[in-house]
């Protein structure tokens, strides 16, 4: 049966309970910061709208679709972000050599620093999630986390395609 909420009050704490509306806050403060912390290390044309493609772009480079795919927008708005992100020099793209009508996405030289940034970045923001919870909560939870993704959503991982 579903839950009936007649009470504002009981609402908002059920919504807050739910992993979606934790996983979006959590992402939102996730993002603010990177953003805010790569400007502070010269990468001061980075914008916030970049993260969901550059996430999620292979270190050996992804098509375009896949991209999209992975960042839940379409193939269109991919592309014209990507225009953006690649005038910034974040990105080049190439027509993909087995299919002409693909378009592939790489990293450049200054992608490559910008992500080697963003990865030390990584390590010290969820390094601080320990100020929360008990680190082994923190691992049990990015395992869980990593495995109902890769149970929901299997060709979202990063190498694949």
């Amino acid at each position: 049966m579903k839950p009936r909420f007649t009470d504002p009050v009981a609402l908002r704490a059920h919504r807050n309970r739910k992993i979606y509306r934790s996983l979006s806050r959590i992402t939102r403060v996730y993002n603010r910061w990177l953003v805010e912390q790569l400007h502070a290390r010269g990468f001061r044309d980075f914008s916030p709208a970049y993260p969901p493609l550059l996430a999620n772009l292979d270190t050996e480079g992804s098509r375009i679709g896949a991209l999209a795919q992975r960042a839940g927008v379409t193939r269109q708005a991919a592309g014209q972000l990507l225009v953006e992100i690649e005038a910034a020099g974040y990105v080049t793209t190439r027509p993909d050599p087995d299919d002409g009508r693909a378009t592939v996405v790489a990293f450049t030289t200054k992608g490559t620093r910008m992500l080697a940034a963003v990865l030390e970045l990584v390590e010290e923001f969820e390094g601080g999630f320990a100020r929360f919870a008990p680190v082994d909560d923190v691992e049990r939870v990015a395992a869980t986390l990593a495995a109902i993704a890769d149970g929901v959503d299997p060709d979202g991982a990063l190498r694949q395609g």
